[in-house]
C-alpha cells in the first residue's frame, strides 16, 4: 500500500474509533416498582466460558460504577471463580444467591456479535484533476500515479448487542431490562466502561435505584 493510502486509511479507522459509543436500543421497568437501594447486588454475565475475559470485564466495571454510588455490589467471577461457569438449575441459582445474602442480581448477556467488513476504493477517481501539474511530466506523473496506482483497503467493524436485566433475589421477579448496542469498541475495556455507565444511568432516570446510598456502617 502506497503512503497516501496507508495515511487515508489510518485516518479513516482513527475517525471511526473516535466514533465509537455505546447506545442504549430499549429498556423496560416492572409497573408499580418502587425505588430500591438494594443492600447486595450481584452482577452475574452470562457468557461463555471462552468469552471469561469480556465476562470479567463486564462485570467488573459495572460493579465498580454501583460502588461509586454508594452500593455494595460483587462480581460472581470474583466470588465463585471456576463455579460461575458450572451450569445450575434455575433454583439451584436463586438459592445460592439467597446463601450467600444477595438481594438483587444483575444479569449481563451477550445477545450477539456481528462483524462487518467495508471495502473502500483506491485511486482517487473522482478527485479533481490539478490543473497545475498541465506542464510538466514529473508533476503529472506524481498526481496521476496516486489517483489511478493507489489500492483500496478493507476495514472490519464490530458490533456488540447485549442485554441487561435486575432481578429480585426474595420474590425472584424481574424488575427492570436493557438492551444496549456497543458499536466496534477499540478495546473490550472500554466496552464493559461505557455499558456499565450506560446501564447506571437508566436504572437512576427509571428510578429503580437511587442515585445514590448511604453505605452502613
Amino acid at each position: 500500500m502506497k503512503p497516501i493510502s496507508l495515511i487515508a486509511a489510518t485516518i479513516l479507522t482513527t475517525f471511526i474509533l473516535s466514533c465509537n459509543s455505546t447506545k442504549i436500543s430499549t429498556s423496560w421497568k416492572a409497573e408499580n416498582t418502587e425505588t430500591k437501594p438494594y443492600r447486595n447486588i450481584m452482577v452475574w454475565g452470562l457468557l461463555t466460558e471462552k468469552d471469561s475475559m469480556v465476562r470479567h470485564q463486564m462485570e467488573t466495571h459495572l460493579v465498580n460504577d454501583l460502588m461509586t454510588k454508594g452500593y455494595r455490589a460483587f462480581s460472581s467471577t470474583d466470588v465463585y471463580k471456576a463455579k460461575a461457569y458450572k451450569k445450575l438449575t434455575a433454583a439451584e441459582i436463586v438459592e445460592e444467591f439467597k446463601n450467600t445474602g444477595v438481594d438483587a442480581v444483575i444479569t449481563i448477556a451477550l445477545l450477539n456479535k456481528e462483524k462487518e467488513e467495508k471495502y473502500y476504493p483506491g485511486g482517487f477517481y473522482n478527485q479533481p484533476s490539478n490543473q497545475n501539474m498541465h506542464g510538466g511530466l514529473d508533476k503529472y506523473y506524481s498526481n496521476i500515479y496516486e489517483r489511478v496506482f493507489t489500492p483500496g483497503y478493507y476495514i472490519t467493524t464490530t458490533t456488540y448487542f447485549w442485554e441487561a436485566s435486575l432481578f429480585e433475589v426474595k420474590d425472584d421477579k424481574m424488575i427492570y431490562s436493557v438492551q444496549t448496542r456497543s458499536f466496534d469498541p477499540n478495546s473490550t475495556d472500554k466496552l464493559a466502561h461505557e455499558n456499565g455507565l450506560k446501564i447506571i444511568k437508566d436504572m437512576v432516570k427509571k428510578k429503580v435505584i437511587p442515585d445514590a446510598v448511604i453505605k452502613e456502617d
